[in-house]
């Protein structure tokens, strides 16, 4: 993880990769995939409002992020006041239905956070360079239970036209990383006008792919 890029990311006002509401592929498939969980983990989450939105419908939201300005901004914003302890070393902020962990992701383990039958990745692996995403998504099975499912969203773009971070990452890939697992492309869509850094990189194409990644069993 390239942790001063997103650092320095965080610093600026405005930032590509966050919304200010939540995610169009989690309030599309929350009914078919979410809805019945108790508890739903957000790896790499920054500031988002999904955090919010499952926490809303009664679902145990629990991200993890680095950063501590992402996580101070998102409860700033959210208008939260959350009671903060120290597990071990790392800063455990927790609110009604919403624990957002300040740590480094690969300090997590079952002993903090358990284990989830969905984990909703957004915009972690896609933020990874290539060398990082083997242990990425090895550690995040260690976190899913038997039968469980990521659902979770790349970027496809032509390759030579932006070099990243968000990388470029395609079914192919998905299966080297996830060798066990059974996954399908459920949604794909065009976020080329969803803000100006995108326009200014003349971009051929640029689609969000959300896959449903579902393991028999581990």
């Amino acid at each position: 993880m390239d942790f001063e890029f997103w650092n320095n990311c965080w610093a600026r006002p405005t930032q590509p990769f966050h919304l200010t509401a939540p995610h169009h592929f989690l309030t599309k498939y929350f009914p078919a995939y979410l809805s019945h969980q108790e508890r739903v983990l957000l790896p790499l989450c920054g500031k988002t409002q999904d955090l919010n939105f499952l926490a809303k419908h009664g679902i145990h939201a629990i991200g993890i992020e680095f950063n501590p300005v992402a996580v101070d901004s998102f409860f700033k914003d959210s208008g939260l006041a959350p009671t903060i302890t120290d597990e071990d070393g790392k800063a455990r902020y927790q609110a009604p239905c919403i624990d957002l962990w300040c740590a480094d992701f690969f300090d997590i383990t079952t002993s903090d956070v358990g284990r989830f039958e969905r984990i909703f990745d957004r915009a972690a692996l896609i933020a990874l360079p290539d060398e990082l995403r083997p242990a990425y998504a090895q550690h995040l099975v260690k976190l899913l239970k038997s039968e469980g499912k990521i659902l979770l969203v790349t970027m496809d773009y032509v390759a030579e036209e932006m070099s990243g971070p968000p990388f470029r990452i395609d079914l192919l890939e998905l299966e080297r990383l996830f060798p066990n697992a059974i996954i399908k492309e459920l949604d794909r869509t065009s976020i080329l006008d969803s803000h100006p850094r995108w326009r200014e990189l003349k971009l051929s194409y640029l689609d969000e792919v959300l896959y449903d990644i579902h393991f028999n069993e581990l």
